[in-house]
């Protein structure tokens, strides 16, 4: 059964309550990502999946690509990884992206509840407030072999978990029963993007979408396709940077110009799109349109961009 729609919608519902305002992509045009919430201190970028055993590593390296390009985290929301279930409150990573529940998220939205869990190799562990173990354990004159004792390991194990080692789900559960009080830290599933964790690339295109792209980055930007999604590129220099898109059909045209409107808006990043045959541009959108032929004639990123800002204020 596919939950997506349900979950989706279930998102919208308390991200919206909470102030967030919301972008939801049209399933025809984006397959990358399906919503992007955003508040006065973050972005979102998710994907919801029924079984999170199907991402890829081209999928999760466009997620991370879009997220880093428009300064958000990128998130994965999954019902299942293939047999397994997502467990609540737990976070599980693959391709370098966090995975959670869908009522994981929402527990975030509605209370701001983060999780305590981690899936790793094995099981389930999480992180142990090490300085606050170190000031209990001095507090009350324990010894590391009382605690080892109690919660059965060794001395030099407790040692590191006071230095920082995480734990197991039991072990910590133990020493809380032990010590009488809470010492695990939360987990954030809300990660940043580092550059080097993807990489610009022209594969797996079709061909329109891999001559828009090549032209661009010989104009001299920087540039990170994006497949099957709204947003088809991000290309960006020292002093500017762009949200594009590429359509072939023309019929196309007015749907993919309102969404990247939209989404130009919500991030503040300018627009424009590619398109194959020159059209003209819906007055009530100020996203510029370009031809494919007027980029070839363009001889470099400076007139570009002129006809960017120019197009944009007409």
């Amino acid at each position: 059964m596919d939950r997506r729609p349900g979950i989706i919608a279930s998102i919208i519902r308390f991200a919206s309550r909470v102030g967030y305002t919301i972008i939801a992509a049209d399933e025809s045009l984006s397959y990358t990502f399906d919503l992007i919430l955003r508040n006065d201190s973050q972005m979102i970028v998710i994907k919801v999946m029924n079984n999170v055993g199907l991402l890829t590593e081209e999928t999760s390296k466009s997620m991370m690509a879009i997220s880093k390009f428009l300064e958000a985290h990128p998130l994965i929301i999954g019902v299942s990884n293939r047999d397994e279930r997502i467990e609540d409150g737990v976070v599980y990573s693959r391709y370098s992206l966090p995975i959670v529940s869908p009522l994981t998220l929402i527990s975030y939205l509605k209370e701001g509840e983060e999780p305590s869990v981690r899936a790793g190799p094995g099981g389930f562990y999480v992180e142990i407030d090490a300085e606050k173990l170190r000031k209990i354990r001095e507090q009350r004159s324990l010894s590391l072999g009382e605690i080892a004792s109690a919660i059965g390991t060794t001395r030099r194990t407790v040692l590191m978990y006071q230095s920082g080692m995480s734990a197991s789900i039991d072990i910590a559960l133990k020493m809380e029963e032990f010590l009488g009080e809470e010492i695990m830290e939360y987990v954030s599933f809300l990660w940043n993007v580092e550059r080097e964790q993807f990489t610009t690339g022209f594969r797996k295109m079709r061909e329109f979408e891999r001559m828009v792209n090549q032209e661009i980055s010989r104009k001299g930007f920087e540039i990170y396709p994006i497949r099957r999604s709204i947003v088809n590129f991000l290309m960006e220099d020292s002093e500017s940077s762009y949200l594009g898109g590429i359509e072939e059909e023309m019929a196309m045209v007015e749907r993919k110009i309102e969404y990247l409107s939209e989404l130009s808006k919500m991030c503040d990043k300018e627009g424009l799109l590619i398109v194959k045959k020159s059209v003209e541009k819906p007055k009530r959108y100020k996203i510029p349109i370009i031809s494919y032929s007027e980029l070839e004639r363009f001889e470099d990123k400076e007139e570009l961009k002129g006809v960017i800002k120019e197009r944009r204020n007409s």
